[in-house]
Protein backbone atom coordinates (compact mmCIF):
# COMPACT_ATOMS: atom_id res chain seq x y z
CA UNK A 1 0.00 0.00 0.00
CA UNK A 2 2.88 2.39 0.78
CA UNK A 3 4.32 1.84 -2.70
CA UNK A 4 0.98 2.62 -4.35
CA UNK A 5 0.56 5.82 -2.30
CA UNK A 6 4.15 6.90 -2.97
CA UNK A 7 3.81 6.19 -6.72
CA UNK A 8 0.52 8.10 -6.87
CA UNK A 9 2.14 11.05 -5.08
CA UNK A 10 5.05 11.11 -7.55
CA UNK A 11 2.71 10.96 -10.55
CA UNK A 12 0.45 13.71 -9.17
CA UNK A 13 3.46 15.90 -8.35
CA UNK A 14 4.86 15.32 -11.85
CA UNK A 15 1.58 16.40 -13.46
CA UNK A 16 1.51 19.55 -11.30
CA UNK A 17 5.01 20.53 -12.34
CA UNK A 18 4.34 19.83 -16.01
CA UNK A 19 1.23 22.05 -15.92
CA UNK A 20 3.39 25.12 -15.23
CA UNK A 21 5.05 25.54 -18.61
CA UNK A 22 7.45 28.35 -19.45
CA UNK A 23 9.98 28.92 -22.16
CA UNK A 24 12.46 31.59 -23.18
CA UNK A 25 12.11 32.94 -26.71
CA UNK A 26 14.58 35.80 -27.33
CA UNK A 27 12.88 36.52 -30.68
CA UNK A 28 9.42 37.27 -29.25
CA UNK A 29 8.17 40.78 -30.11
CA UNK A 30 5.19 42.38 -28.35
CA UNK A 31 4.34 46.06 -28.82
CA UNK A 32 1.77 46.57 -26.09
CA UNK A 33 0.07 44.84 -23.16
CA UNK A 34 -3.39 43.40 -23.60
CA UNK A 35 -4.45 40.68 -21.17
CA UNK A 36 -7.96 39.21 -21.24
CA UNK A 37 -9.21 38.22 -17.78
CA UNK A 38 -12.27 36.03 -17.26
CA UNK A 39 -13.54 35.94 -13.70
CA UNK A 40 -16.90 34.31 -12.92
CA UNK A 41 -19.31 35.76 -15.50
CA UNK A 42 -17.16 38.82 -16.22
CA UNK A 43 -14.60 39.41 -18.93
CA UNK A 44 -12.35 42.46 -18.98
CA UNK A 45 -8.90 43.56 -20.09
CA UNK A 46 -5.72 44.68 -18.36
CA UNK A 47 -3.11 46.99 -19.91
CA UNK A 48 -0.94 48.28 -17.03
CA UNK A 49 2.26 46.99 -15.43
CA UNK A 50 4.87 47.68 -12.76
CA UNK A 51 7.79 45.89 -11.09
CA UNK A 52 9.44 45.83 -7.68
CA UNK A 53 12.77 47.17 -9.04
CA UNK A 54 14.93 44.48 -7.44
CA UNK A 55 17.21 42.82 -10.00
CA UNK A 56 18.10 39.97 -7.59
CA UNK A 57 14.42 39.15 -6.86
CA UNK A 58 12.52 40.80 -9.71
CA UNK A 59 8.72 40.54 -9.78
CA UNK A 60 6.70 42.04 -12.65
CA UNK A 61 2.94 42.54 -12.18
CA UNK A 62 0.50 43.08 -15.04
CA UNK A 63 -3.12 43.99 -14.44
CA UNK A 64 -5.84 46.58 -14.45
CA UNK A 65 -5.92 49.89 -12.56
CA UNK A 66 -8.58 50.57 -9.95
CA UNK A 67 -9.88 49.86 -6.48
CA UNK A 68 -10.50 46.19 -7.25
CA UNK A 69 -7.78 44.59 -9.35
CA UNK A 70 -7.06 41.18 -10.82
CA UNK A 71 -3.47 40.86 -11.98
CA UNK A 72 -0.83 38.28 -12.65
CA UNK A 73 2.73 38.41 -11.49
CA UNK A 74 5.90 36.84 -12.77
CA UNK A 75 8.51 36.08 -10.14
CA UNK A 76 11.90 35.97 -11.87
CA UNK A 77 14.02 35.19 -8.81
CA UNK A 78 15.18 31.69 -9.84
CA UNK A 79 13.07 30.51 -12.74
CA UNK A 80 10.03 32.29 -14.16
CA UNK A 81 6.98 31.51 -12.05
CA UNK A 82 3.54 33.05 -12.58
CA UNK A 83 0.76 33.64 -10.05
CA UNK A 84 -2.51 35.59 -9.82
CA UNK A 85 -3.16 38.43 -7.37
CA UNK A 86 -6.54 39.81 -6.35
CA UNK A 87 -6.53 43.26 -4.74
CA UNK A 88 -9.38 45.18 -3.16
CA UNK A 89 -9.41 48.57 -1.43
CA UNK A 90 -11.27 46.96 1.47
CA UNK A 91 -10.29 43.72 3.26
CA UNK A 92 -12.62 41.29 1.50
CA UNK A 93 -10.22 38.31 1.47
CA UNK A 94 -10.53 36.96 5.02
CA UNK A 95 -9.74 40.38 6.45
CA UNK A 96 -6.95 41.12 3.97
CA UNK A 97 -6.75 43.39 0.92
CA UNK A 98 -4.69 40.96 -1.17
CA UNK A 99 -5.21 37.33 -2.10
CA UNK A 100 -2.55 35.45 -4.07
CA UNK A 101 -3.93 32.56 -6.11
CA UNK A 102 -1.90 29.82 -7.74
CA UNK A 103 -2.41 28.82 -11.34
CA UNK A 104 -3.81 25.33 -11.92
CA UNK A 105 -1.92 25.48 -15.21
CA UNK A 106 -0.27 28.10 -17.38
CA UNK A 107 1.88 28.54 -20.46
CA UNK A 108 4.32 31.44 -20.24
CA UNK A 109 6.67 32.55 -23.00
CA UNK A 110 9.08 35.43 -22.28
CA UNK A 111 12.07 36.99 -24.03
CA UNK A 112 14.56 36.35 -21.19
CA UNK A 113 14.78 35.35 -17.54
CA UNK A 114 17.34 37.98 -16.47
CA UNK A 115 16.54 41.70 -16.58
CA UNK A 116 18.15 44.95 -15.47
CA UNK A 117 16.65 48.42 -15.12
CA UNK A 118 15.64 49.72 -18.56
CA UNK A 119 15.28 46.26 -20.14
CA UNK A 120 11.98 45.20 -21.66
CA UNK A 121 10.21 42.03 -20.66
CA UNK A 122 7.89 40.82 -23.41
CA UNK A 123 5.82 37.70 -23.57
CA UNK A 124 2.60 35.78 -23.79
CA UNK A 125 0.60 33.96 -21.14
CA UNK A 126 -2.47 31.76 -20.93
CA UNK A 127 -3.69 29.91 -17.88
CA UNK A 128 -6.39 29.10 -15.38
CA UNK A 129 -6.34 29.50 -11.60
CA UNK A 130 -6.89 26.86 -9.01
CA UNK A 131 -10.44 26.99 -7.60
CA UNK A 132 -11.27 30.02 -5.48
CA UNK A 133 -13.90 29.40 -2.81
CA UNK A 134 -16.09 32.43 -2.19
CA UNK A 135 -19.50 32.29 -0.47
CA UNK A 136 -19.37 28.47 -0.70
CA UNK A 137 -19.04 28.63 -4.50
CA UNK A 138 -16.05 27.67 -6.62
CA UNK A 139 -14.86 30.11 -9.22
CA UNK A 140 -11.85 30.33 -11.51
CA UNK A 141 -9.84 33.05 -13.18
CA UNK A 142 -8.62 32.63 -16.74
CA UNK A 143 -5.87 34.84 -18.13
CA UNK A 144 -4.71 35.10 -21.72
CA UNK A 145 -2.78 37.66 -23.73
CA UNK A 146 0.53 39.34 -24.34
CA UNK A 147 2.55 41.91 -22.44
CA UNK A 148 5.42 44.38 -22.72
CA UNK A 149 6.92 46.10 -19.69
CA UNK A 150 10.03 48.26 -19.20
CA UNK A 151 11.85 47.39 -15.96
CA UNK A 152 11.94 50.32 -13.53
CA UNK A 153 8.77 51.97 -14.87
CA UNK A 154 5.11 52.04 -13.99
CA UNK A 155 3.17 51.77 -17.26
CA UNK A 156 -0.48 52.81 -16.91
CA UNK A 157 -3.22 52.52 -19.49
CA UNK A 158 -6.94 52.05 -18.77
CA UNK A 159 -8.12 51.34 -22.32
CA UNK A 160 -6.54 49.79 -25.40
CA UNK A 161 -6.82 52.99 -27.47
CA UNK A 162 -5.01 55.15 -24.87
CA UNK A 163 -1.30 55.90 -24.88
CA UNK A 164 0.73 54.74 -21.90
CA UNK A 165 1.40 57.08 -19.02
CA UNK A 166 4.91 56.06 -18.00
CA UNK A 167 6.26 56.89 -14.54
CA UNK A 168 9.89 56.47 -13.49
CA UNK A 169 9.57 54.28 -10.41
CA UNK A 170 13.09 53.38 -9.31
Amino acid sequence: MKKVTYTFFLIAFGFRISAQNWKINPDIQVDSTIIKIKKSNFEYFAYSSYDNGKSDSLVVVIGSVGTSVTAFGINLQEKPEAYITLYSDYPEYNGKNILNVEFEFYDLEINSSKFEKGDQIMGRISGKSKPIINDSKESYIEIEGEFNHRIGKIMIKREAKEKYRIIDDH
